[in-house]
């Protein structure tokens, strides 16, 4: 029987507590209609507290009727029900199933929050199960989406649930059948213009002739790639952690330790980095913007950037490889113009001094963090600039007058991305460059004669936690 097949699996995997609130989608075809109907039939032990949620797409001509009949078939077993229009759908004329899709998705996620559910069920069953895989297969998707649709997975602030993907779509048909349950076809299903349909009435019909038993082996081999695919996942989390870091929409790879992985756990690393791409920032990388990522980590060629997708940007400096988002670099423009023995916070981290030597004064709250200071003579001086880096700055190297970009500097030292972004350039008023912050000063080659006045210019930062 249906509804103890369904009633066991929910004891199985503990979907939901009896009595927990959930979000049922209902378009009143033979599926959702059925699922409405096992829930109801449940035993108390086992049965939610059921909510219904119907999208009246606007795009057939029955679509009025099924909204009515849904509303009726919820009425009458006492099921609160919410519904909502499709208005945008009779105005556009490409991606409409992708469109309805946010759509729908949209509303049982505002439905869910406005009355505090946090499962919803779909009636998604074995046979779609098995299109889903064969269409991701033939579209050529990564591995991991071949294994097709989860049971249960993340949605909104809640889980959205499948409970029929075990069930076979003739079941369901002769459940309603047997039950004299009305619902409604949508013959769109019918439709050869789309990949799904052609798979379901021309390509699968084929092959079921030749192996009746091609539904069950599919899920077997459902199951075998997800556990494969989780084994992978397993043991590529430990090698990704140690190459590759986040922190605040930037990734950063150390290449070195990319290219110590062998070929298989390199193509992995990847994929992991893939999915955490789309995770975090709804970054979509194809086939060949990995490949292209994958050719840079293996190049000798120790300077690189381009455009990964977009705005996001790839930076390689010798082993240093970071992805991050592409801005208009306003940090530059940052600059403090500082009057003699003061100081300014430049973050909520950083602080910044000019001071006569034995005139120093510093805040409280700076004098527990770590600091780095320079001493040097000049005539008088009354203030002094800390900004980012500009194009052309140098610094003085020694007495001779020999300088070097800065940027070289940087290259030279094989200084990090993350941390060039976070150094300063103190000048003075002729735009002498006097230090850069905190890795290097410029040579100042006078230091002790009578008519210098001795400076000191103080930077004080917070340890990184």
């Amino acid at each position: 029987m249906l509804t103890k097949k369904l009633e066991d699996q929910i004891k199985k995997e503990n979907w939901w507590k009896k009595d927990e609130r959930v979000l049922v989608a209902v378009s009143g075809g033979v599926d959702s209609v059925v699922l409405l109907h096992l829930l109801l039939e449940l035993p108390s032990e086992v049965r939610p507290d059921i909510y219904v949620a119907h999208i009246n797409h606007q795009l057939r001509a029955v679509s009025e009727e099924e909204e009515a009949f849904v509303l009726k078939l919820c009425r009458d077993n006492q099921v609160p029900v919410f519904t909502t229009k499709w208005t945008e759908g009779l105005t556009i004329s490409s991606n409409v199933e992708q469109q309805a899709r946010q759509f729908r998705y949209s509303f049982f996620d505002e439905v869910m929050k406005r009355q505090k559910i946090t499962k919803l069920l779909t009636a998604h069953h074995e046979d779609d199960q098995v299109e889903t895989m064969m269409m991701r297969l033939i579209n050529g998707n990564r591995i991991k989406s071949i294994t097709g649709m989860k049971e249960i997975r993340e949605f909104g602030q809640g889980e959205l649930i499948r409970p029929l993907l075990q069930i076979k779509k003739e079941e369901l048909t002769l459940f309603a059948t047997e039950n004299n349950l009305f619902f409604y076809e949508d013959e769109s299903n019918q439709s050869p213009d789309y990949l799904r349909n052609r798979l379901r009435h021309q390509l699968l019909p084929t092959i079921k002739k030749e192996n009746p038993k091609f539904n069950e082996h599919m899920m077997r081999f459902r199951e075998e790639l997800e556990m494969s695919t989780s084994l992978i996942e397993e043991i590529v989390k430990l090698k990704y952690n140690n190459c590759v870091t986040f922190d605040t929409g930037e990734w950063q790879i150390d290449r070195q330790k990319f290219i110590s992985c062998s070929q298989k756990e390199q193509y992995f690393i990847l994929e992991y980095l893939m999915d955490s791409l789309k995770e975090k920032e709804n970054i979509v990388i194809g086939f060949k913007q990995k490949e292209q990522l994958h050719a840079n980590l293996l190049s000798e060629k120790p300077n690189q950037g381009y455009f990964l997708k977009k705005d996001w940007y790839v930076t390689r400096f010798y082993d240093d490889v970071t992805i991050t988002k592409k801005k208009e670099e306003i940090e530059k423009e940052i600059s403090f113009d500082i009057a003699l023995n003061q100081g300014v916070f430049l973050s909520d981290t950083e602080w910044f001094g000019f001071f006569e030597v034995e005139k120093e004064e510093f805040p409280s709250t700076v004098k527990s963090w770590l600091k780095k200071e320079m001493l040097f003579s000049d005539r008088q001086q009354k203030r002094m600039i800390i900004r980012k880096k500009r194009p052309g700055d140098r610094l003085l190297l020694n007495k001779k007058g020999q300088t070097k970009k800065v940027s070289r500097y940087f290259i030279d030292e094989k200084i990090p991305t993350l941390e060039r972004k976070k150094s300063w350039v103190v000048e003075d008023h002729e735009n002498i460059v006097k230090w850069l912050v905190p890795f290097r000063e410029s040579y100042l080659s006078i230091r002790d004669e009578t008519d210098k006045i001795q400076y000191k210019l103080v930077y004080f930062y917070a340890k990184d936690e």
